[in-house]
């Protein structure tokens, strides 16, 4: 990646969700603390991925703008709420450029396994929002972790093309 922050946020919460798989492995999935650790697991995964590209885009913008412009960028970008579902990456990189968009789709319907690239990420965002509002999310703390790691190739791929 070209984002080294981004991806050290990324390679830490897949360590952390790794390290969660490991404890739920040690409890057995009958304890009763694994429904926290796997609802821990959503809000951890989906906020990683959140920040991730936010961060991207914000990061790549600053960098080359004047304060107004780096004080607009933080408040929209970095301190907004935006589920991290597709059409909302795509929304947020076609207000910057109309092309990273296009570009950014172009090169994820290349990838073999796009529909479940994109299925992943919004079944992490489907848990999360459903955790949200009162609700149990059916995710499995596998689940998370291959929904997790779809999603980050989605991120992957926005920073190719942003960068």
């Amino acid at each position: 990646m070209n984002n080294a922050d981004v991806q050290t946020q990324l390679n830490n919460c897949q360590t952390e969700l790794s390290n969660i798989q490991s404890i739920i492995t040690g409890l057995g999935l009958t304890s009763n603390i694994v429904p926290f650790l796997t609802k821990y697991s959503v809000i951890r995964a989906c906020g990683t991925i959140e920040l991730s590209f936010k961060t991207v885009i914000a990061d790549y913008c600053e960098f080359r703008s004047k304060r107004q412009v780096k004080r607009f960028i933080s408040k929209r970008i970095r301190e907004g709420s935006a589920n991290p579902s597709f059409d909302m990456i795509c929304k947020f990189l076609s207000q910057f450029d109309e092309d990273w968009k296009n570009t950014f789709k172009s090169k994820l319907n290349l990838e073999p396994n796009k529909q479940a690239l994109t299925n992943s990420l919004q079944s992490l965002v489907d848990a999360r929002n459903d955790f949200a509002h009162g609700g149990n999310p059916g995710a499995s703390i596998n689940d998370v972790i291959t929904y997790f790691v779809n999603s980050r190739r989605i991120i992957e791929i926005m920073d190719e093309v942003v960068n």
